[in-house]
């Protein structure tokens, strides 16, 4: 397993950090005479906002870059998380106003702005007693299973009166910093629908179908250097089994970042993802090579067949 704090990885490190560390006092400093859109919110000069995209960049590449091992430490992965949620605050106005289009060219992506739900491991014992195949016990379960938390990212409020998390901060428009923070919170659900359990090759199967389907650069750009901590043989059938599959179904299917989750907890996930246009990976032979979605699709039909699962409006 790889370990973020050895020396030299820490003096590889340094330097970028540092730049983007001393880029947020500054910003922090100077915004204590400008009025912020939401609290949290840190305003950046176009120099500061180029110089932290830089920097989380290169954080980026650094962290994922370093070949032959597909697990990371905790603190690893943590940075990690945190230099790609820094880029793509820093590059927002790249990409989130198509995102935001996207995602109210829907109705019920309408709706979301409206009422701006948010996503916490409070609805958890709730969900917990649905049925088995629905989409709300079914999140429960991966986040349990993957020893995940909703609350992961401690909240701040901002100015549409929901609570932002504090890596939203440097996304000027509060609406836009909202779709930001509603990407994050549904992005576990996405697994969730696709029965993609929490590793590295189905985390960046899951960032090709994200670029596919929402355009995402900062997804391309997970995809495109992630890749690289596999090993080469690994990389290859990773290429050939999962990423023309990604592509296919994030193109075809709906815009995920518009749907309202919260209301479809009790809905079974074939027919979610009928309603959807999307298609989990039936490639002859991907189960056999790739164990933990084995592992999930073994289980569920394990339970189909003892009459535990909710709907069966699909192959499985």
């Amino acid at each position: 397993m790889a370990n973020i704090a050895g020396p030299s990885r820490l003096a590889r490190c340094a330097r970028p950090l540092k730049a983007i560390n001393a880029t947020v006092k500054h910003s922090r400093s100077l915004s204590s005479s400008i009025e912020p859109n939401y609290p949290g919110h840190v305003p950046l000069s176009t120099a500061q906002n180029a110089l932290l995209a830089v920097g989380s960049g290169v954080m980026g590449v650094l962290d994922t870059s370093r070949g032959g091992t597909e697990s990371l430490s905790e603190s690893g992965l943590l940075l990690m998380i945190d230099m790609v949620a820094t880029l793509s605050e820093s590059t927002a106005a790249t990409f989130l106003p198509s995102l935001h289009k996207a995602m109210t060219s829907h109705p019920e992506g309408r709706q979301i702005m409206r009422d701006v739900p948010l996503i916490d491991s409070n609805v958890h014992e709730r969900l917990r007693n649905l049925k088995r195949g629905t989409l709300g016990r079914e999140w429960v379960e991966w986040c349990e299973r993957g020893d995940v938390t909703p609350d992961t990212r401690a909240p701040v409020s901002s100015a549409l009166e929901v609570e932002l998390t504090p890596q939203v901060q440097f996304i000027d428009s509060p609406t836009l910093a909202y779709t930001m923070l509603r990407y994050r919170q549904t992005h576990d659900l996405y697994h969730t629908l696709f029965s993609l359990p929490p590793t590295l090759v189905h985390e960046l199967s899951l960032k090709v179908l994200e670029w596919s389907n929402m355009s995402l650069p900062v997804a391309a750009l997970s995809s495109t250097v992630g890749p690289f901590r596999l090993s080469a043989k690994r990389r290859d059938l990773w290429i050939r089994d999962w990423v023309p599959w990604a592509l296919q179904t994030g193109a075809e299917g709906r815009s995920l970042v518009g749907v309202y989750w919260e209301k479809r907890w009790e809905q079974g996930l074939g027919e979610l993802r009928q309603e959807l246009g999307v298609k989990r990976n039936d490639q002859y032979g991907v189960e056999s090579r790739w164990k933990g979605y084995r592992e999930l699709r073994e289980m569920e039909r394990d339970l189909r067949r003892k009459g535990e699962w909710v709907d069966e409006p699909e192959a499985w």
